[in-house]
């Protein structure tokens, strides 16, 4: 498990503008993700238990969304536990209200992942994965329809984070990479001065912006049950790596148009 490492900085931004064009494959796979309605029995009892569209607001659906990552950050700890063996919004929660909960991103998107769709919103869970195959280090977020604005938004609760540009307009995970790639500004939370915290998100975010994974079903306890899942990866042009064998339940079914992925 390698990680963040600081002095491979310019590396990293070296991977992401070598590999910023996508080559599509002729007759390639196409994706096809789902969203659980907000009409879910168990999507419904987490907005009323924990009054979600009180926490949410009446602002718009910037606001909101920007208003439900900050409070499933305040109530998980991120840290590097891992996967809880019941990996539900309402167990987890539940558990933060009895003890200090210590979650890894992975929770913690998957927490922020349910609320938004109990909000009625449509937001599905990403993977940003490393170059490197053996660095089992990757971060979990989550990317965000806003109906109003007919486009995707990408928010991490895990640490409170959003980027946007320089007018201030948020940034999904595809403009985020290129942009990155391209040395163009990339504001953390929409603000200009730069600090410690700021430095390291960006230079850690260029280090798992290589390549994504996504699951085709977002819904309610998606890692309940025995059921094969599939998962949709987005790889640039001649990658192939080694974490391609396939996971425990899981099909990858690998993408190279990022227009398919990010749709």
């Amino acid at each position: 498990m390698f990680g963040y490492i600081s002095e491979f900085r310019e590396y990293y931004l070296k991977l992401l503008a070598l590999t910023q064009d996508y080559q599509p494959h002729p007759g390639g796979a196409s994706a096809h993700f789902h969203y659980q309605n907000s009409d879910h029995t168990q999507l419904k009892e987490l907005k009323d238990r924990y009054e979600l569209e009180e926490i949410a607001g009446y602002g718009s659906e910037t606001e909101q969304v920007l208003n439900l990552t900050t409070w499933v950050n305040k109530r998980l700890t991120h840290g590097s536990m891992s996967h809880h063996e019941i990996n539900h919004s309402l167990h987890i929660l539940e558990m933060a209200k009895q003890e200090s909960l210590s979650a890894n991103c992975y929770v913690i998107a998957t927490v922020l992942n349910e609320v938004l769709l109990s909000m009625g919103f449509k937001t599905k869970r990403v993977q940003c994965m490393p170059y490197d195959s053996l660095d089992l280090d990757s971060h979990v977020v989550n990317l965000v329809y806003l109906a109003e604005q007919e486009r995707w938004i990408f928010v991490d609760a895990s640490w409170n984070r959003f980027v946007t540009d320089e007018s201030g307009h948020i940034l999904d995970l595809k403009t985020f990479r290129e942009r990155l790639a391209k040395n163009k500004t990339v504001l953390v939370n929409g603000q200009d001065t730069v600090s410690d915290e700021s430095t390291f998100y960006l230079n850690y975010m260029s280090k798992n912006l290589f390549w994504f994974l996504c699951p085709a079903v977002s819904e309610f306890n998606s890692d309940e049950g025995t059921s094969i899942q599939t998962y949709y990866a987005l790889y640039p042009n001649y990658y192939n790596p080694l974490s391609k064998l396939q996971p425990n339940r899981k099909v990858m079914v690998p993408l190279y148009n990022p227009e398919e992925f990010w749709k």
